[in-house]
């Protein structure tokens, strides 16, 4: 039994045993105030409806939210920001993590993108319609790193949709709202806040700046709102991708293990042994503004601006010992400590193999590479929205809104290496003959909470990292979206249904994705005296396009005479010894780099480095999809006072019917290499590695499908403060387009044949690829079911249970599959594992929730001001895929168990908060094993985590409020584990961080 896994559980329903005694007593204690309370029938107020205020503290916060929950007629939980620009956490992915269900993922500390019950395919709206966020342009969810917290009053996660509700989220909807100005206070609102922090490994201050004014004279209404941020993260990482040990010996021919056995042991090993060191910098800026203006006693007219801006750089130094020799993987040496895992059965004739996790590695690298990097990531958005509402005061009422929207990511990367390949061989003892470089003798252990290097080399100069390399590339995504839509409701009395609602709504959402790199002018025939060259032409410059590299040639520093290459000494004076590795040891002594700031500006740094280097577009990475999407929805609302054995109810049945028609343009590549087809290649086309290919021409592709979407949701009321809840919706989510357009790329390898007549040569082969963009791949599409119960016991509190089940009818997978293609010479030898896109049969996710929240107001003083919020999620799911052992594999990203503790206080000017996350394991998606034999299916898996974040506020009058806020306090960081527990796969180093802030306020 998994009694680590039930453990949550446990603590869960012991939480909320202890809050339901705690509820019932203030609910005895309070009934004469409940029988006063707000009469059923008020409870099926739309939810479009309901307003919020503003609101100011930690208890009107929940408060409100609570409220929003209560009046909705779909089953969705809010955050409510406690102050103007001020959410409950530092970012909206963190502050929604406490909401039931809501799992999040990190980027350098940082919330980022999240999933609800288990699945991240989930629509991110604004003020109800979508919206284009430039870090996630090919995608509907937005990633919540570039919207700033302080511009957004509230969010709702919808977790039953009703047909009224814009398409697009299988397991919800998440709608961010900012502030309406005809529902603010009248007169003027303004405050401004800023706030300063620092991270407990980076030690670097960062700022926070934000501003607020709004005015209301009951007639016409405007907000203006501005930030601008400046944070540094620490982002230091191992990440170790999968291979499989000697795969081209078919089995361990050194007997490591030493059980005699060299046919059917297979070890798991890392690519290569290393560590990244790296600071990711955020400059953030943006604003927002709305104006409402009442046209005469029917017509209402708003318009609004969302504009974000996001500089991202992520500067550092990464270090690798080679872990293979000429692809064979085949470093490991006695010592190393390796565990029997597995046994995969043979297919075929192939014999059973044996799988081995490693925890401590003894390696002979045959080279180190030092490796300067910038990676960089320049975003921007703006998004519009014009609308005119009707309402006379009669049974219609209506609105018409059209949304522009336009965005922009440019993502750059710059790469300057430095080290000694195994092959570049030296005449070290002045025999006149060039002698093998020495290997690196390295220990590496993985057991310990941060894995440990030991080595006796020095890194931190040019003696053993005599060498350098550089190149870079970049990938830049455009998009615009548009929507027009037209919406009303009329109140009409048919039977049970008091009000139809109705809508039509035309929408296309258009990517551009263009790849470009950046290639030098650094090809030829030959660096050495290649016996196999013409020695005529040993260290001759290519002609033509074949002069160009996508990665150069390495050069030495001190220069090559044959080359007529003088010494680098600019570059050279420019290197520095790297030592900060953060928690990682082994590397104090130093590594050799630049200082990464100087790769910022790519072609400045390409030049520098290769006179001559210029941009090129890669064909083959290029694609465009427009997906235009028209659809209509009719709603039903219904209510009955009487209701069923005297229990009213109310609620809305509908259908939604979406039609998409999807456009894709690819370019079109050659598969080989001939003569004129291509930029670089080498002398003969043999260097795919370091070649770009010409488009030949473009594909057009034109999909269409169409999508049913019926809904329904119903609420009883047995009580006047309990709710019982029941929904049914069909729902769909639209593909990442990367999985759309992405054209077929493909790598290739050199291999000698032996003809009929015993004549060899060689002939190049596809050795592997990508074709991930499926033009023709289908939505993701499901049933949900859902039903809650929610008791409002108090103001301010509830204690509510629910269960849900989503039913995946179809679902998108990017997987291996063996293909065949051509040699060079037009026949077929081999058999080659691509990467592509398909739709993959049903799965299901499914499980349950429990939440409480309440303000311990009737205790006694001063524990009157307590308060606390406390909520457990089961979600549970399995997917077709599977794993070695027949296992069958989670929806990506879903955690089995989560849940979250938050305590709280607020009395007089004081309040403070402390909120506690945890979830399980987390299924990451396959890993990406690279073998010559069939594919093995393991899966990456996330270690459980759990965060602490805390808070304390301070008012020492109405118009000021100082905030001290950590977050991350236990410096919890993220660990996973390629299938076994004991098979490291990679970690990322979370700080702990403190913010200092005071906000003003009119």
């Amino acid at each position: 039994m998994n009694t680590s896994a039930r453990l949550p559980l446990k603590l869960s329903l012991l939480a909320v045993s202890c809050a339901l005694a705690l509820s019932v007593a203030q609910a005895q204690q309070n009934s004469q105030t409940q029988d006063d309370a707000t009469p059923a029938s008020d409870n099926k107020k739309s939810d479009k409806d309901i307003e919020i205020i503003s609101v100011k503290g930690i208890r009107r916060a929940q408060e409100a939210a609570i409220d929003v929950k209560r009046a909705a007629s779909n089953i969705v939980d809010s955050i409510v920001a406690e102050d103007i620009g001020k959410l409950p956490d530092a970012t909206i992915a963190d502050s929604l993590q406490r909401i039931t269900g809501v799992q999040i993922d990190r980027t350098a500390g940082e919330g980022s993108s999240l999933n609800v019950r288990g699945m991240p395919q989930v629509l991110t709206t604004l003020n109800g319609e979508q919206f284009l966020s430039p870090w996630s342009i090919t995608n509907v969810q937005a990633n919540y790193s570039d919207i700033p917290s302080a511009m957004i009053s509230s969010v709702d996660v919808h977790k039953s949709m009703p047909a009224s509700m814009i398409a697009g989220g299988i397991s919800g909807v998440v709608d961010l709202k900012t502030r309406k100005p005809l529902q603010m206070s009248q007169g003027w609102t303004a405050s401004a806040g800023v706030e300063g922090s620092r991270g407990s490994i980076t030690e670097k201050d960062n700022h926070d700046a934000n501003a607020f004014v709004g005015f209301n004279n009951g007639d016409i209404g405007f907000t203006l709102a501005a930030f601008n941020s400046n944070s540094n993260s620490a982002n230091y990482q191992m990440y170790e991708d999968s291979r499989m040990a000697w795969p081209n010996a078919g089995g361990d021919p050194t007997d490591l293990n030493g059980n005699g056995n060299t046919v059917n042991d297979r070890f798991l090993v890392p690519a290569g042994y290393g560590v990244k060191a790296y600071v990711m910098e955020r400059e953030r800026e943006g604003f927002a503004g709305s104006l409402q203006k009442v046209l005469n006693s029917s017509w209402t007219a708003s318009a609004e601006v969302f504009y974000t801006k996001m500089d991202q750089f992520d500067r550092g130094i990464e270090t690798q010992f080679n872990g293979s020799n000429n692809s064979n993987y085949d470093v490991l040496r006695p010592g190393s400590v390796l565990t029997e895992e597995a046994t995969v059965p043979g297919i075929g004739g192939a014999p059973d193999r044996v799988l081995h996790s490693l925890q401590v590695a003894v390696i002979e690298a045959p080279d180190f590479q030092a490796t300067t990097r910038s990676r960089q990531n320049h975003t921007d958005a703006v998004n519009t929205n014009l609308q005119l509402n009707f309402d006379d005061g009669g049974p219609f009422t209506g609105s018409v809104r059209y949304v522009y929207a336009t965005a922009e990511k440019v993502y750059e990367d710059a790469t300057f290496q430095q080290g000694t390949p195994a092959w570049y061989w030296i005449d070290a003892d002045n025999n006149g003959q060039n002698d093998p470089r020495d290997p690196f003798n390295v220990t590496v252990d993985f057991r310990t909470e941060y894995p440990t290097f030991s080595y006796t080399d020095n890194l931190s100069g040019v003696d053993r990292l005599n060498l350098y390399q550089a190149y870079a590339y970049g990938i830049k995504d455009e998009a615009s979206m548009d929507a027009f839509r037209a919406d009303g409701k009329y109140e009409y009395e048919l039977g049970n249904f008091s009000s139809f609602e109705f809508g039509a709504r035309v929408g296309t959402r258009d990517v551009d994705t263009t790849r470009y790199d950046y290639l030098t002018p650094t090809g030829r025939y030959s660096t050495w005296q290649d016996p196999s060259v013409d020695p005529d032409l040993w260290f001759q410059m290519l002609p033509g396009d074949k002069v160009w590299q996508r990665y150069p040639d390495w050069r030495d520093f001190k220069g090559d005479g044959n080359l007529g290459l003088p010494a680098a000494t600019d570059l050279q004076s420019q290197l520095i010894s790297y030592t900060d590795f953060g928690p990682f040891k082994g590397f104090e002594s130093g590594v050799a780099g630049l200082d990464p700031k100087s790769l910022d500006n790519l072609a400045q740094f390409m030049d520098f480095v290769y006179p001559g280097a210029q941009k090129f577009n890669d064909p083959a990475k290029a694609y465009n999809v427009e997906e235009r999407s028209t659809s209509a929805y009719f709603q039903g609302n219904f209510d009955d006072a009487i209701g069923i054995w005297g229990i009213p109810y109310s609620g809305n049945v509908g259908l939604q019917v979406v039609r998409t028609d999807r456009t894709v343009v690819q370019s079109e590549v050659p598969l080989y290499y001939e003569e004129g087809n291509h930029f670089g290649g080498g002398a003969d086309g043999s260097q795919s590695w370091n070649s770009v290919f010409k488009a030949t021409g473009t594909k057009v592709t034109e999909v269409d499908f169409t999508d049913y979407l019926p809904s329904a949701n119903i609420n009883f009321f047995p009580h006047d403060d309990v709710v019982v809840r029941f929904s049914y919706a069909k729902t769909m989510s639209r593909n990442d387009l990367v999985n759309v357009g992405e054209g077929l790329t493909l790598w290739y390898q050199q291999y000698t044949v032996t003809d009929a007549d015993g004549t060899e040569r060689t002939v190049t082969s596809a050795g592997g690829g990508n074709d991930q963009g499926n033009p023709n791949v289908k939505p993701w599409r499901a049933v949900n079911y859902n039903s809650s119960a929610e008791w409002y016991f108090a103001e301010g509190g509830i204690l509510g249970a629910g269960i849900f089940l989503i039913d995946v009818k179809s679902a998108t997978e990017t997987l291996q599959e063996q293909r065949q293609y051509a040699d060079s010479d037009g026949v077929i030898r081999r058999s080659v594992n691509v990467w592509t896109t398909k739709n993959v049969g049903a799965s299901d996710l499914k499980g349950f929730e429990l939440g409480y929240k309440q303000s311990y107001n009737f205790l006694p003083e001063p524990f009157n001001g307590l308060g606390s919020e406390l909520n457990y999620t089961y979600s549970d799911s399995e997917s077709t895929d599977k794993d070695l052992e027949g296992n069958p594999f989670p929806l990506q990203s879903n955690s089995k168990h989560q849940y979250n503790a938050v305590l709280w206080y607020q009395a007089g000017p004081f309040s403070t908060r402390v909120a506690y996350n945890w979830r399980s394991k987390q299924f990451n998606g396959r890993v990406g094993l690279n073998t010559n034999e069939a594919p093995i299916s393991l899966g990456n898996w996330a270690r459980d985590a759990g965060y602490l974040d805390a808070s304390i506020n301070y008012d020492p009058n109405q118009h000021l409020t100082v905030y001290l806020q950590g977050t991350n306090l236990t410096e919890t960081n993220q660990r996973s584990y390629a299938q076994f527990e004991s098979q490291f796969h990679s970690m990322s180093v979370q700080e702990r961080r403190i913010t200092l802030g005071v906000r003003a306020r009119l």
